[in-house]
């Protein structure tokens, strides 16, 4: 499976995000946590959300690399560890084994 991945530098929004995938025929995203906003890592703004919601739309799966998740709020770890048992977005704390389950899908 085509995956796209995106560069640090890049200001990502959501709707890019979903732009890019479909403009390029990828059937997935790869994303590292230094490719998004810190904002991204604050449920409370929304961006997250936005971002699912778009890729659940589109039937996108999401793979974010996290290295290290307890950096962040409980909140936020919560939410990967309930997103890890599904089928649409997952987190890994290294690329090989979030590119091995786009790759697997």
């Amino acid at each position: 499976m085509k995956y796209l991945e995106f560069d640090p530098k890049r200001q990502l929004k959501p709707a890019d995000i979903v732009i890019d995938c479909i403009e390029q025929g990828a059937q997935s995203i790869l994303i590292d946590e230094d490719a998004v906003p810190a904002e991204c890592f604050d449920l409370s703004s929304g961006w997250l959300g936005e971002l699912l919601h778009k890729m659940s739309v589109y039937r996108i799966p999401l793979a974010i690399v996290i290295k290290d998740p307890e950096r962040y709020s409980l909140h936020f770890q919560s939410f990967l560890r309930e997103a890890n048992q599904g089928n649409s977005i997952r987190s890994y704390k290294s690329r090989s084994d979030a590119i091995r389950w786009l790759t697997e899908r």
